[in-house]
């Protein structure tokens, strides 16, 4: 099994001229476990390069690491995070009123995971059926009684959906719309279930934050491109589609959720003109904010040297077996400077890690380690984590931060941070 290709062209419009505007370190998987340590220790690293589109401007991850190697024991469940379940909650409801969904009505979720957004839907009398290539997912999914084919979603998927339902009221696709490579087909598919007044609804992160707010933990394999509402209407317009409305959120530490029908059925709306005015106008669509960024890393990377260089030769942990892990650690020269991680999560606690093999202890072993630092890698959950373990910075431990920038968080400046 070949385990990455590169793509030197713009997988959205087939562009051939593409640059690369920012080399990243190699990385290993930040989704993969083992029982066996010597196996996880010996990991592949892959690299990682984000290509940019002078003629759509999309932005892109340049290596496709081969789908089984990636998708496969999955561990990331939509269940696990309060938040995520509370906002499909809000979501599933507003979109129901707004385009007047009513019982019966199908609604099918692309990557729909452990099916917990379709549950919703499910609740109101609405036929569901996910689409997932994680098997592992797919079963907890299905126990959770939501129908979902545990397949890839492409145009053959789509045209066997079609065959035995009725078209599709609305499409959704939730913080994985950045994960497949071949999004040409995938549009093929949507548009293939889509009704006539059927609406594709979306959520990513937005690329203007990404740069706004410098969240280099969103940039891994899984995040195959990285959004602006720019590429996006170029995109659905060269499908005959029309994004007709996008709604800025907070989710991910900044994404929209985006709103598609088919060509001229809906007005475009003052938002999604509004966005593609101020990327214009902020130049966040232009090649010159990659260079930015890759001098803001280096900066941390300094800052990160600076602030562990006393705790060297004592222990340091890494609270967070993160996605987001890999990219953080190895970017801001942190790889080499912890010992083990500290998660909670069943499906991690008790294995090796990719990441150097370092095994994932729960963290109820904190206080028995007693570690001198912990290097915060779950970086959205850096103020609860703070928050939850201020008993560890009272006894004198510490928290290095690498989000927004890298600080150093103790008992007597904790308050400022959280």
């Amino acid at each position: 099994m070949k385990m990455y290709t590169v793509t030197n062209f713009c997988r959205l419009c087939l562009n051939k001229k593409i640059q690369v505007g920012l080399k990243l370190k190699n990385i290993p998987l930040g989704e993969k476990y083992s029982k066996v340590k010597s196996i996880a220790k010996n990991s592949f690293r892959f690299p990682l390069n984000l290509g940019w589109c002078e003629k759509c401007r999309n932005l892109q991850t340049m290596e496709i690491i081969s789908p089984r190697l990636l998708w496969s024991d999955f561990t990331y469940l939509s269940s696990q995070t309060k938040a995520i379940v509370d906002h499909f909650k809000i979501l599933s409801g507003n979109i129901i009123k707004k385009f007047k969904v009513k019982k019966n009505h199908l609604i099918i979720d692309i990557g729909s995971n452990d099916g917990t957004f379709l549950g919703f839907f499910k609740d109101k009398k609405c036929r569901v059926l996910g689409v997932d290539p994680a098997k592992n997912v797919v079963r907890i999914a299905k126990n959770n009684g939501i129908n979902t084919i545990p397949e890839f979603f492409n145009l053959k998927i789509a045209k066997k959906i079609s065959k035995k339902n009725k078209k599709a009221k609305i499409v959704t696709c939730f913080n994985t719309f950045a994960h497949a490579p071949n999004m040409r087909e995938i549009i093929k598919g949507i548009k293939e279930i889509l009704a006539d007044d059927g609406i594709f609804i979306f959520e990513c992160q937005y690329l203007s934050d990404i740069y706004k707010k410098k969240i280099l933990g969103t940039i891994f394999h899984e995040h195959m491109y990285h959004h602006s509402v720019t590429s996006l209407d170029n995109f659905f317009r060269s499908f005959g589609l029309d994004l007709f409305d996008v709604k800025k959120v907070n989710i991910q530490k900044g994404s929209i959720i985006g709103f598609v029908c088919k060509k001229n059925k809906k007005s475009i709306s003052k938002s999604v003109k509004n966005l593609l005015k101020l990327e214009r106008l902020s130049g966040d669509i232009e090649l010159k904010k990659l260079v930015d960024l890759k001098k803001f890393i280096n900066l941390q990377k300094t800052k990160a040297s600076k602030i562990l260089k006393p705790y060297k030769g004592k222990i340091i942990g890494a609270f967070g077996s993160a996605r987001s892990g890999p990219t953080l650690a190895f970017n801001y020269g942190l790889d080499k400077s912890f010992g083990m991680f500290f998660d909670d999560h069943p499906l991690k606690v008790g294995k090796y890690s990719y990441f150097n093999g370092l095994r994932v202890l729960p963290t109820k072993q904190i206080s028995a380690i007693n570690p001198a630092i912990l290097i915060i890698l779950a970086y959205l959950h850096s103020k609860k984590i703070v928050k939850k373990n201020i008993k560890y910075l009272k006894n004198g431990g510490k928290f290095l931060a690498v989000y927004p920038k890298v600080a150093l968080i103790t008992f007597k400046n904790y308050k400022k941070f959280i």
